[in-house]
């Protein structure tokens, strides 16, 4: 699916733009401007198009993420380098010109690159009332074991970049922290069969989840423990990101869906506030994307692991083998669905950027009201998550700053997989966290483990 009437831009280094951040337009502070480079060339061929734009950055200055009205304002020479600052979401004012746009703009000296906005989607949250143990999938990749080994730490947040979280569920009662919305879609159909139900635009600090697809994914991770499982990153920290509203199509259910440059805003946004995993259980097809333009995410990734936070990503629910991002993303560490007999699942996206798999299927966790079990990558990803926190808790407590690829190793290189090599279903094989931290010990022998 493509956001009607949006595009994605890159200037080139050394184009000057006074476009507003995305955060400062969403808060208030700032409007978005109707010029991209001052009547130079950019604007140019877009009007000769079009009668009228709106323009904003989509990454922020991190120095000023949490100063309203200041967050186009010196970026710092990661964030210059990797060219965030030039990035750019522009709404037209007929969105039926978009393609010509798309197409002069290729031929402008002043872009770096250019496409029309996809957007990214989660499915519905799929219930199943099976009677299986609820604590199985927990128990299949020893979560509870793995927390007597290694508690986790509220030193260590976890950003569920999603549809939001039930924020006064008991479960997640003292384990979230201060996230964000970055969900600015407009109002009515975002796309052709597709309308916006809920909270979908303007000011909103507060990212309450509107189709219990996040708050599942939450739970997996960090609830407490009282009614379900617990959470398989211990005392981890939870950073709710809103970055997908809640759309249904025709009298469909409602599912999760946002637009790129929100996404993007939202890692940002959550690396900047301090999250250290992040979990993505999203994500576009490759079949979907503009094959002129780069992969989506790949600049806020790339921040992200500049800035040594883990990302961790859905591999998607297509049973084919595909591209699915972010997962596809070289730093990202794509997790699959096994089932509990050792399976991959038929639903699980295959592809040779895989790296491990985690149990997807029938996944009891929180729901917007209560407790239910849902189906999907979506539920597998933030079993690896949790353990990614736990990992880094583990390494700080010996002084070390876990990067994504020791992370990568730890958990890849201890996986079960049965004697198998490395495939396109499973990867390195089934998640298993003890396993993971017993790897991670003896590849961090020099750091002296430091009191908590």
């Amino acid at each position: 699916m493509r956001r009607s009437g949006h595009l994605q831009l890159k200037l080139r280094q050394g184009v000057e733009t006074r476009a507003p951040a995305h955060l400062d337009v969403l808060d208030g502070a700032r409007r978005a401007s109707g010029s991209v480079d001052g009547s130079g060339n950019v604007d140019r061929a877009i009007l000769r198009q079009t009668t009228g734009m709106r323009a904003r950055r989509v990454f922020h200055a991190g120095v000023h993420v949490n100063r309203i009205g200041q967050r186009d304002a010196d970026y710092n020479d990661l964030e210059t380098g990797l060219g965030l600052s030039q990035v750019l979401c522009i709404e037209l004012a007929e969105p039926a010109c978009a393609d010509n746009v798309v197409k002069a703009l290729r031929d402008a000296d002043a872009v770096d690159w250019v496409r029309t906005e996809p957007l990214s989607t989660v499915p519905p949250v799929a219930e199943d009332h099976g009677t299986a143990d609820p604590r199985a999938p927990f128990d299949h990749v020893g979560a509870l074991a793995a927390l007597r080994i290694e508690p986790g730490s509220s030193d260590i947040a976890v950003a569920v970049i999603d549809t939001g979280v039930a924020l006064e569920h008991a479960e997640f009662d003292g384990r979230l922290v201060a996230g964000y919305d970055t969900v600015d879609l407009g109002m009515g159909q975002i796309t052709e069969g597709v309308s916006l139900v809920g909270d979908s635009l303007g000011r909103d600090f507060c990212a309450r989840d509107e189709t219990g697809h996040g708050s599942h994914v939450a739970g997996i991770i960090g609830a407490r423990g009282l009614s379900m499982t617990h959470g398989v990153g211990g005392a981890c920290r939870i950073v709710p990101v809103r970055a997908l509203a809640a759309a249904r199509a025709g009298e469909g259910p409602v599912f999760g869906v946002g637009g790129l440059s929100d996404i993007d805003a939202a890692i940002k946004a959550a690396v900047d506030l301090g999250a250290k995993v992040l979990n993505m259980s999203f994500g576009t097809a490759r079949d979907d994307l503009d094959p002129l333009a780069p992969p989506p995410h790949a600049d806020a990734i790339a921040y992200a692991t500049a800035r040594n936070a883990i990302p961790v990503a859905a591999m998607g629910n297509s049973g084919l083998s595909e591209a699915y991002f972010p997962a596809a993303l070289p730093q990202c560490i794509a997790v699959g669905s096994m089932a509990l007999d050792g399976r991959v699942s038929a639903f699980s996206t295959r592809g040779p950027h895989v790296a491990l798999c985690a149990p997807g299927e029938a996944v009891h966790s929180t729901k917007l009201h209560g407790y239910g079990r849902s189906t999907g990558t979506s539920h597998a990803a933030p079993f690896v998550s949790g353990a990614a926190a736990l990992l880094a808790a583990r390494a700080r407590r010996r002084g070390h700053d876990l990067t994504t690829e020791e992370a990568r190793q730890a958990l890849c290189f201890s996986a079960d997989n049965q004697g198998r090599q490395p495939d396109e279903d499973t990867g390195w094989g089934l998640l298993n966290i003890p396993a993971a931290l017993a790897r991670l010990d003896a590849i961090l022998p020099a750091y002296e483990e430091v009191s908590p």
